[in-house]
């Protein structure tokens, strides 16, 4: 059995209202094409401009177009849900350009049933547990609308309509709808009708129910987590991994600016270096950019020691400057992993703990 729709019986906070706009930013909208079938309209050419219009230049990927025709009645909605460009003369087709022989438009029982339908496309969403929409609603008629209840004489077509009536439950049902869904009205005059848009933010109807033992049961708090919880969820994975990212840089750069402690043993002699990152010493002589020297018998440079990140890199201008047996070919990087070091020139051993 469907679930009657009605208003709710709760108004939404502002909180809810904020929330539910951006769920209806994700994509998509509800537009209603709602056109006047009676030979009063008489849509002429501007009208038809217009209609292009809002179906070529409007309409984006992801809405849905319900076509609503009406007159004495309103007919079922002919819904199509456009995907793109490819859609526009199936829609333009589906579109009824030309009037009727109806007579009599039941303004006020088409605004019941239109709106009424509107709403029930979001509660479906909201039981669902799908992404609601903003929805729009474009009139072409030339019936007065949003008529104050009881007074549906002013309208000569139908003066007698139960949905304008002043104590009839229709009437009363189209009056909460237009007092409770959130609306905005725009109009131009293109011939003898207008042309009307009426835009609904997106919202729901929030019902409310006690709960035996106390507490009470509501819809839209529970229809919001359960929409936004793995949002929330990316949003906190991808903070943090900015965090976590942001810390691992922190780090970084913190340890490369606290000075290794470098010990260098030649013979019985000890020598003690602090390196910081991209800091050199000299290997038996002064080199460009550094004052510090790792002191050889024989006072001339034969490469030097270089701080990189985590990495000492040793650089050879002298054939002869070998580490575990192998002649040092320009450089090598080892890890600052590997504490202990043993380099070799010519008959003197050079061990460097790091």
């Amino acid at each position: 059995m469907a679930t009657p729709i009605v208003p709710g019986n709760r108004p939404l906070t502002h909180l809810q209202e904020n929330m539910l706009k951006w769920i209806g930013s994700w994509g998509g909208r509800d537009i209603v094409l709602a056109i006047d079938l009676t030979e009063s309209v008489g849509l002429n050419d501007p009208g038809r401009l217009h209609l292009r219009q809002i179906a070529e230049k409007t309409l984006t990927k992801g809405d849905t177009l319900h076509i609503i025709s009406f007159a004495t009645t309103t007919h079922p909605p002919i819904v199509l849900r456009y995907q793109g460009i490819a859609d526009i003369p199936k829609i333009l087709e589906a579109i009824p350009m030309h009037h009727s022989s109806e007579r009599g438009t039941d303004i006020q029982c088409a605004e019941l049933q239109i709106y009424k339908y509107l709403a029930e496309q979001n509660q479906k969403r909201l039981r669902e547990q799908q992404p609601i929409k903003a929805q729009s609603v474009v009139w072409l008629t030339d019936a007065p609308l949003n008529l104050p209840q009881g007074q549906s004489q002013r309208w000569i077509e139908a003066p007698n309509s139960p949905c304008g009536a002043s104590d009839s439950p229709e009437a009363t049902e189209r009056t909460r709808w237009l007092e409770i869904l959130p609306m905005t009205v725009r109009s131009i005059q293109p011939g003898s009708f207008q042309l009307t848009i009426v835009d609904i933010s997106p919202t729901v109807q929030e019902f409310c129910t006690p709960r035996p033992g106390g507490g009470e049961v509501c819809l839209v708090n529970d229809y919001l987590w359960g929409q936004l919880r793995w949002t929330l969820l990316l949003i906190a994975i991808l903070a943090a991994s900015t965090l976590g990212l942001g810390l691992t840089l922190f780090f970084r750069v913190v340890s490369q600016q606290v000075p290794w402690r470098i010990t260098v043993r030649i013979q019985d002699q000890e020598q003690s270096f602090y390196l910081k990152d991209s800091q050199k010493i000299g290997i038996g002589g002064l080199i460009p950019g550094t004052f510090q020297v790792i002191q050889l018998p024989e006072f001339e440079p034969i490469g030097y020691l270089e701080r990189q990140n985590q990495k000492l890199r040793i650089c050879a201008f002298n054939s002869d400057l070998m580490y575990n047996g192998q002649m040092i070919i320009n450089r090598i990087d080892i890890p600052r992993s590997k504490r202990f070091i043993v380099l070799t020139y010519k008959n003197t051993l050079i061990k460097i703990i790091i």
